[in-house]
């Protein structure tokens, strides 16, 4: 297996814990290299629990919180790997896996695999998270190139979200695209909801960005 990694420590440890350690899970050697591992991905904090408890036990479950942590810290490539390891068996077609890996990849700047893998999961898991789903498949399709796809599949779920988010991106990709007068329209919606009603923390920032967004516009 030759990867590339954005950081050669952490990709090294990554590759050790996923191809290395499995064949010598139970043995001693296997704990105190994993303890040195996870000290070198990081000497403290989230993500060193979560290489530890992989060098512990190689289960899917460890793979994907530090898949996750990996993604939360900006290790894009090192999480694809975490990903791709875990699609074996009975979780190779498991929308979580798909979902958690096109987004690393649409993190990574890989919009077309990361669209791929999108359209997939809606087509074979319509009932895991369709929003979520839907939100990332647009920008996937926007980052492609195709906006106008991208606005076509966020205006269709502009009377079925439940969220602030897919109003403003697409309020944002009107802007860009240069409807203007339909993007403050769009955005304005976002800003007033938020004043009406009470907001989660979640909302919140996109209720900010509208308004920043509104203001860039004049």
């Amino acid at each position: 297996l030759l990867i590339v990694f954005l950081c050669p420590l952490i990709g090294v440890a990554i590759y050790s814990l996923v191809e290395i350690l499995p064949t010598f899970r139970y043995s001693r050697a296997m704990h105190r290299l994993g303890s040195e591992i996870a000290k070198t991905v990081n000497p403290d904090g989230a993500l060193h629990r979560r290489a530890e408890e992989l060098a512990v036990c190689g289960s899917i479950d460890n793979k994907l919180a530090l898949a996750r942590e990996c993604v939360a810290r900006g290790h894009f490539d090192e999480a694809i790997t975490l990903y791709e390891s875990a699609r074996e068996g009975p979780f190779a077609d498991s929308p979580e896996v798909l979902f958690g890996l096109a987004r690393a990849r649409f993190l990574n700047g890989e919009p077309a695999p990361a669209r791929a893998l999108l359209e997939r999961i809606a087509a074979e898991h319509p009932d895991y998270y369709p929003q979520d789903v839907a939100i990332l498949k647009a920008r996937a399709a926007d980052a492609a190139g195709d906006s106008a796809t991208a606005l076509q599949e966020l205006e269709a779920m502009l009377d079925r979200s439940v969220g602030l988010e897919a109003r403003y991106r697409y309020g944002q990709i009107l802007a860009r695209t240069g409807d203007t007068n339909k993007a403050r329209d769009v955005l304005k919606t976002v800003v007033s909801h938020a004043r009406k009603f009470r907001i989660g923390p979640t909302e919140r920032p996109w209720a900010k960005r509208s308004r920043a967004r509104l203001a860039s516009l004049g």
